[in-house]
C-alpha cells in the first residue's frame, strides 16, 4: 500500500513538472472578449526584440471598451481604436499625452507603445494573462488580469 501511494505521488510530481511551460498555450474557449476588462503589462519586447520584466515602480496597463483601448504607459496615457476579429488585433490611431519621463518610466513607456504599433494577434493564455503578438508571431506583451 504505501509503495503504491508513493508511486502515485511521485507520477504526480512528474506529472506536474512535465506540465509547466516557459510559454502558455492559448485557450480554446471560444471568441476572446476585451470590452470592459482591465489588465496590468507584466513582459515586452523591446525595440532590440529582447523580452522584459516591467519593474516594479511602472505599471502600464490597458483597459478596453467596445472598441477603444486606452491606459497608462509609464508616466503618460494613451488611447487607440482597435478592432479584434478571432485572434486578429488591430490599434488605429494610438495616440498619448506627451510628459517628459524618468527612468525606469522612459525606458518601458518607449519600447510599449513602439509595440502597440506593431500587435497582429491576441489571446487569453491557459494561465489568464492575456497575450498579444505582432506579425512575425513575437510575443510583444504579456498582461495579467487588473482590477
Amino acid at each position: 500500500m504505501k509503495k503504491t501511494a508513493l508511486i502515485l505521488v511521485l507520477a504526480f510530481a512528474a506529472g506536474a513538472c512535465g506540465s509547466a511551460s516557459a510559454t502558455p498555450t492559448p485557450v480554446p474557449s471560444g471568441p476572446l472578449e476585451l470590452a470592459g476588462t482591465k489588465w496590468v503589462l507584466i513582459k515586452y519586447l523591446s525595440p532590440s526584440g529582447e523580452i522584459f520584466t516591467v519593474p516594479a515602480s511602472v505599471t502600464p496597463t490597458a483597459e478596453f471598451t467596445a472598441d477603444t483601448m486606452s491606459g497608462r504607459s509609464g508616466c503618460n496615457t494613451f488611447t487607440a481604436g482597435y478592432t479584434l476579429d478571432g485572434d486578429d488585433f488591430t490599434l488605429t490611431g494610438i495616440s498619448s499625452t506627451l510628459m517628459a519621463c524618468e527612468e525606469p518610466m522612459a525606458t518601458v513607456e518607449t519600447a510599449y507603445l513602439q509595440a502597440l504599433a506593431v500587435l497582429d494577434k491576441a489571446a487569453l493564455l491557459d494561465d489568464g494573462n492575456l497575450q498579444l503578438w505582432d506579425a512575425q508571431g513575437k510575443t510583444t506583451l504579456v498582461y495579467v488580469k487588473g482590477s
